[in-house]
């Protein structure tokens, strides 16, 4: 795994506006990722019209190569020829076997990243922005994202959510006594922090600062928008949807069903229904939704990429 650069810049709270209680009421069933509906707004994560980076593929295994090659030769990701953070070529799961939840994340956002994407997530933000070839800009064009690269996102997405809870406590298992035996890595913390969100249990230090998707039971009380600043269009929707999931529903999308099933505390319940929902989760509920809302709209079901394809981005 890379080393990871520490968190160290400042993240801009995004404006917005709270919807109204009478929405909030109304919103609720239409907010979860069950009914379609829910995805009022065609977004898509933000990223730039600037051209990617010339990269040229070896012959023998397309994979971005050489000096020119932009995000594979990524300086301080430490991605080798064995393990590169960016393909020209379609992968297949014998590419992602082994990898660690942040290089999964790295892999499936530097597709992104060379087309401008900016990301909200502190260490995301940090590591693209360490890269020469990164260019970050508001607006998006969406033609910067090749064929190839939207089903290699979809491949990365699908791996990702598919690990089992039996293999996220694994790695977890590994992160833990590396660092017990006094041989942590810088990208630990990343690491660690990425399994407390699947596995809904915080691994990292006592003291440090997390959110509500590292930490379920945040989701007892009121969110804050500090708390949702530096949550990406994807986190945000993942989030809306654990105050749901925490009550046990149950979702028709198979990735997001996947992604649940990872963690310890998720408990599906056949007699679930929407008045299980405390006032505090519906209050979550609208804050998160309208926190998505300031940013474009909740990322939604691409037809790029089939009912699906929100969660393939940051």
């Amino acid at each position: 795994m890379s080393p990871c650069l520490r968190r160290a810049w400042s993240c801009r709270v995004w404006g917005h506006r709270v919807w109204a209680a009478g929405l909030l009421i109304a919103g609720v069933g239409s907010a979860c990722e069950p009914q379609p509906s829910s995805s009022t707004t065609s977004g898509g994560s933000t990223a730039s019209t600037v051209a990617a980076p010339t990269a040229t593929p070896t012959a023998a295994t397309g994979v971005t190569a050489g000096p020119s090659a932009g995000p594979s030769a990524e300086p301080g990701a430490n991605a080798t020829e064995a393990h590169p953070l960016y393909y020209e070529r379609e992968i297949g799961e014998e590419d992602l076997r082994g990898r660690s939840l942040r290089e999964l994340s790295l892999l499936r956002n530097t597709i992104y990243a060379r087309a401008g994407n900016p990301f909200r997530r502190p260490w995301l933000h940090a590591h693209f922005s360490a890269q020469s070839w990164y260019a970050p800009k508001e607006t998006w064009d969406p033609s910067k994202i090749t064929p190839v690269d939207k089903k290699n996102a979809r491949t990365i997405a699908d791996y990702d959510a598919a690990l089992t809870q039996e293999a996220l406590e694994a790695m977890r298992d590994e992160v833990l006594a590396r660092r017990k035996a006094g041989k942590a890595r810088p990208e630990d913390e990343v690491e660690l922090s990425l399994l407390s969100q699947r596995l809904g249990t915080w691994l990292g230090d006592e003291g440090a600062a997390r959110t509500a998707l590292e930490d379920p039971d945040k989701l007892d009380e009121l969110l804050t928008i500090e708390q949702l600043s530096t949550l990406s269009r994807r986190d945000l929707r993942i989030l809306r949807n654990m105050v749901y999931a925490r009550r046990g529903r149950s979702f028709d999308s198979k990735v997001v069903r996947s992604y649940f099933e990872g963690a310890t505390w998720y408990k599906p319940r056949p007699d679930y229904f929407d008045g299980m929902l405390t006032p505090v989760d519906r209050k979550n509920i609208a804050l998160v939704f309208s926190v998505e809302q300031s940013l474009g709209g909740p990322l939604h079901e691409n037809p790029d990429y089939g009912k699906e394809g929100w969660f393939f981005q940051a």
